[in-house]
């Protein structure tokens, strides 16, 4: 009877936790430029961060990252493209619908020899981004754009756990 309550009170505690955390979602970056060519970076920002977001907590303690996978079904879903300019409007949906607290989203726009990168973070209980943990005005070259990564999970990790 004993082993029976303490199998119930760790899958009680197990199961507490797990709704506590807090669901992110990491979307596709906008192309501000607006050159197709660049159009790839969407997707390689956003998995870069995933990933950087994921080995920051790798034990998954203050929040869970939504799959990437799980991302595109539910973009593909609403037919979403983040090069359209509908896009900004219905992604919000589609994260919604994945049922996450919070969602990461980006930009990037080539400004001549150097790309500019800004990083926020949404409330989605007020669709609000929040004022102090984002990551703005960042400037890479387009060869280093991807080492932004590091510096933006600096900025926006404490917004991404549970208040």
């Amino acid at each position: 009877m004993r082993i029976r309550f303490a199998v119930l009170a760790v899958l009680i505690l197990v199961v507490t936790d797990l709704c506590a955390q807090v669901r992110v979602v990491v979307l596709p970056f906008r192309n501000m430029s607006h050159d197709m060519k660049y159009n790839a970076w969407n997707y390689q920002f956003a998995d870069s961060l995933r990933m950087a977001l994921l080995e920051s907590d790798p034990e998954s303690r203050d929040f869970v990252i939504v799959s990437a996978d799980s991302v595109e079904l539910a973009l593909a879903d609403l037919n979403l493209d983040p090069n359209n300019p509908q896009y900004e409007s219905d992604m919000w949906k589609a994260v919604r619908n994945l049922g996450a607290r919070k969602a990461v989203q980006g930009n990037f726009q080539l400004r001549g020899e150097r790309v500019l990168i800004n990083c926020y973070v949404y409330d989605m209980e007020s669709m609000m981004a929040d004022a102090t943990n984002q990551a703005k005005d960042i400037y890479k070259s387009p060869t280093t754009f991807l080492e932004s990564i590091r510096p933006i999970v600096k900025r926006i990790r404490p917004g991404l756990s549970a208040p």
